[in-house]
């Protein structure tokens, strides 16, 4: 269905609204997140603005963790995948949540750790790892997803130094032909999509683990735990989830029969699809539920480990998008209205840009834009919204709105994942503000950025400095 057969912002946001959503409208026509209007939260906080909604959070969370653990017999672990969104006070809901941690980095192993999370259900990646990182994850008791042959020695060098055992996964280079030699991503533009995943830096084939599992005899510290494969969020179809796991069974189940290691856990990593999907660059209606791709996967999983004769292990999952995705709303405010009568179009400037919102230029999202305080207002001709910088930045192209005055707010949905996360300063503009909504409270959970967080890292050479 086409924005423009909507009579007003209000139907377009009632069409699209998810389960996990607290969006509503109240009498006046003002969007409300969490029961707390937009116009209210600027007034707070300032324009433009990032607000998380606690509740969407949780019920997130929540809902990706009943539907596997209700579809697989053994223990589940859900792993918050903090790049998607870094904010410690994100992380520290869910740590009250019992989510686990995906981490990449010192700064995420910081994050996760200041969250609360639990170390026994955190797990490492990366394709190099510093001594400082593993030196971190061993210190905590953090399992390694080991990437390549080479990392096994670095790893024993450091925990032999901290005379401490660690436990340690490998991650598999999954590549199911059958499925992906005719596939087309809906989300990453790939003409060889199989060649790109042969190619990628990650993981390791079947017999680059057997060799590595051999070699962890002469490493005494190193605790063999399990596997680890992650394809992220390149289709909304339940049947490319179930021909990874599917895959990566096999492969272990290979891999038990030739080492007799049975793993207890399996990390199925992350890019589980959401309902109202910006990703798929285009088309926002996944009619996909998270209960549906449980299903392909487990079922799929679970055959296959049958099959091969190896023990079914705990069940490890990375979400970070399904997490946050629909947890965030962006508000901005309208500056001018350009229109042009002879060309025919009509540009909203904002007092944002896609620097807020990187996705759009990186991967095309199509993010939902509304009428913050004009729901109710019947739609008037379609207008590009753009941002402040000297490139397009363009969040929308043909967005049916109301007619807009400086100073109205616009909304935009789906703004909790990979925004602030990947958000950067180009053109020198501060990054915004985030507010954490729950019922009839707020709270600043990162303050907005000055002139003086932009250039306060660099600095200048005393040859170089002003006169008086």
């Amino acid at each position: 269905m086409n924005a423009m057969d909507f009579d007003s912002s209000q139907t377009l946001l009632d069409h699209w609204l998810t389960p996990q959503d607290h969006l509503s409208v109240d009498e006046t026509g003002t969007l409300c997140i969490d029961g707390q209007s937009a116009r209210s939260l600027v007034k707070k906080y300032g324009s433009p603005l990032f607000v998380m909604s606690e509740r969407t959070l949780r019920d997130n969370y929540r809902r990706i963790r009943a539907a596997f653990t209700s579809r697989w017999p053994r223990p589940v672990n859900i792993m918050y995948a903090i790049k998607a969104n870094p904010n410690i006070a994100i992380r520290a809901i869910l740590g009250e949540e019992g989510a686990g941690g995906d981490c990449f980095s010192m700064g995420e192993l910081h994050a996760t750790f200041e969250g609360g999370a639990d170390p026994a259900k955190i797990v490492v990646n990366g394709s190099w790892k510093s001594d400082e990182i593993i030196a971190k994850a061993i210190e905590h008791g953090v399992c390694i997803n080991m990437d390549s042959e080479e990392e096994v020695d670095a790893i024993e060098r450091v925990a032999a130094a901290m005379d401490k055992p660690v436990r340690v996964a490998i991650r598999i280079k999954v590549l199911p032909e059958d499925y992906f030699a005719e596939f087309t991503s809906d989300c990453f533009k790939r003409p060889d999509f199989f060649g790109a995943m042969r190619r990628s830096k990650w993981g390791e084939t079947l017999p680059a683990a057997e060799r590595i599992i051999a070699r962890l005899k002469d490493h005494p510290h190193l605790r063999m735990f399990g596997y680890h494969t992650h394809v992220g969020r390149a289709s909304k179809d339940p049947a490319m989830f179930a021909a990874v796991g599917g895959e990566l069974a096999a492969t272990i189940s290979q891999l038990h029969k030739r080492t007799g290691f049975a793993p207890v856990m399996v990390d199925l990593g992350g890019g589980w699809a959401r309902e109202r999907d910006p990703e798929a660059s285009g088309e926002l209606r996944n009619p996909n539920p998270i209960e549906d791709y449980a299903d392909a996967v487990c079922t799929e999983m679970a055959r296959v480990f049958e099959e091969g004769g190896c023990p079914l292990p705990e069940l490890w999952l990375e979400p970070g998008r399904y997490i946050v995705g629909n947890a965030g709303v962006f508000l901005t405010s309208v500056g001018v209205v350009k229109t042009d009568a002879d060309l025919g179009f009509t540009w909203i400037n904002v007092d944002s840009s896609t620097n807020n919102l990187p996705q759009v230029d990186l991967f095309g999202y199509t993010y939902m834009v509304l009428a913050a305080e004009k729901m109710k207002r019947p739609l008037s001709h379609p207008a590009d919204v753009v941002g402040q910088t000297c490139v397009p930045s363009i969040f929308g192209k043909d967005v049916p709105l109301p007619e807009l005055e400086e100073g109205d707010l616009i909304a935009i949905l789906d703004a909790g994942m990979y925004a602030e996360a990947k958000g950067h300063q180009f053109n020198s503009l501060p990054r915004p503000a985030t507010a954490l909504v729950s019922g009839e409270f707020s709270w600043l959970i990162r303050r907005r950025e000055t002139l003086q967080d932009v250039f306060g890292t660099m600095v200048v050479p005393e040859r170089f400095a002003r006169n008086g």
